[in-house]
């Protein structure tokens, strides 16, 4: 018989198990009867053992999952990227080696039969287009505008039209970083500056999410980088971008990471994601991991309003803070996989991986 959800708790849950025995079980995909509950799975995507497999961007392309992310040496020491594609949620996935970094060439194979005639999708820097049979890849990654350069960001969300494309980015004023909306009336072949999101004296925003709620309105999610504690920051805007309140701090307590994701669900809930680098190694250096409400990992959040936030469920761990990125995607009514990056253990290098998780108790 199905497990019977009693009461949810910040750190457990009451329930009745697989056997109809009443037990209380930890928020941990550790746990057997979590992992029932949920049906939580999680997948090694791509591993290399020389390598520094980090960063990657995942989209929904139908039923597929479609998405690079990069390949190198080191941090920040890209050689590649590669294109990671996954048609069943996340529990299987192919790879092709995108591009070489100044190669100019690309293979755009694992996007066969995804894309349709005059349609494009944006991976990263680079936007791909089927024209008349042909995919033809073009690359912007950053846009000038008021002396600030800004690196392009977020995964783009549509206008309530659908004809034009949005995204953030984020570049330094001279004093501190500040993060901007973009947007582009051609698929994401061009983008340019909308409106200045978060940008106050004394803080460094960057990398920042949005997600619409209903019509015109918009809520951002923002990386702040001089606070104590990972805090994240979150705006509103109630005219499509035009304009935004002033940041709001979200309470470290609910939620706190880097490079935050939004995600708007079927049933109208929303899920933000984000590394979480505070607190104590979710991998042991062995690669044991690490017990414990406050370790580092890969963390999710649910909310009705994506102004206030449940409680956090760890997706994931990480070997001290070198991980995160999370990318979330929906692949069925109330199911997420989240695509992202981790190390787990003093002498591993960086892999990718996914979680998969049923949300209706979280």
């Amino acid at each position: 018989m199905p497990i019977t959800l009693g009461v949810t708790r910040e750190f457990e849950f009451t329930a009745n198990d697989l056997s109809n025995n009443n037990c209380i079980f930890p928020r941990d995909p550790r746990n057997s009867v979590f992992v029932q509950l949920t049906d939580f799975r999680t997948k090694r995507v791509s591993a290399a053992p020389s390598q520094y497999c980090a960063f990657p961007y995942i989209v929904k392309l139908g039923s597929s999952l479609v998405g690079l992310y990069s390949d190198g040496p080191a941090h920040a020491s890209s050689e590649r990227q590669v294109m990671i594609r996954s048609d069943d949620g996340g529990l299987t996935w192919s790879s092709v080696t995108f591009t070489e970094n100044g190669s100019g060439t690309y293979d755009t194979t694992l996007l066969s039969g995804l894309l349709a005639s005059g349609a494009s999708v944006v991976l990263k820097v680079w936007t791909i287009k089927n024209n008349s049979g042909t995919l033809a890849v073009t690359s912007v990654s950053t846009v000038e505008s008021g002396g600030v350069t800004y690196a392009l960001w977020s995964r783009p969300i549509p206008s309530p039209t659908g004809t034009v494309l949005y995204r953030t980015g984020y570049g330094s004023n001279g004093t501190n970083t500040q993060t901007a909306m973009f947007q582009s009336s051609d698929g994401g072949v061009t983008w340019t500056f909308r409106s200045l999101m978060f940008a106050t004296a004394g803080r460094n925003y960057s990398e920042a999410d949005m997600v619409r709620t209903t019509g015109d309105n918009l809520v951002a999610v923002v990386r702040e980088d001089l606070g104590a504690g990972n805090p994240l920051y979150y705006i509103t805007s109630a005219n499509n971008g035009t304009s935004w309140s002033a940041p709001v701090a979200i309470p470290t307590t609910t939620v706190n990471g880097r490079q935050p994701n939004l995600m708007k669900l079927s049933d109208g809930s929303y899920i933000l994601a984000v590394g979480d680098r505070a607190g104590v190694s979710g991998f042991s250096g062995s690669g044991d991991r690490v017990a414990g409400v406050d370790t580092t990992g890969i963390t999710m959040v649910r909310s009705t309003d994506a102004l206030t936030w449940g409680t956090r469920t760890s997706l994931a761990g990480m070997y001290s803070t070198d991980g995160g990125q999370p990318f979330v995607s929906e692949t069925d009514a109330g199911r997420i996989c989240a695509v992202f990056y981790h190390r787990r253990g003093i002498n591993k290098q960086p892999e990718i991986g996914c979680s998969m998780v049923n949300v209706a108790a979280l």
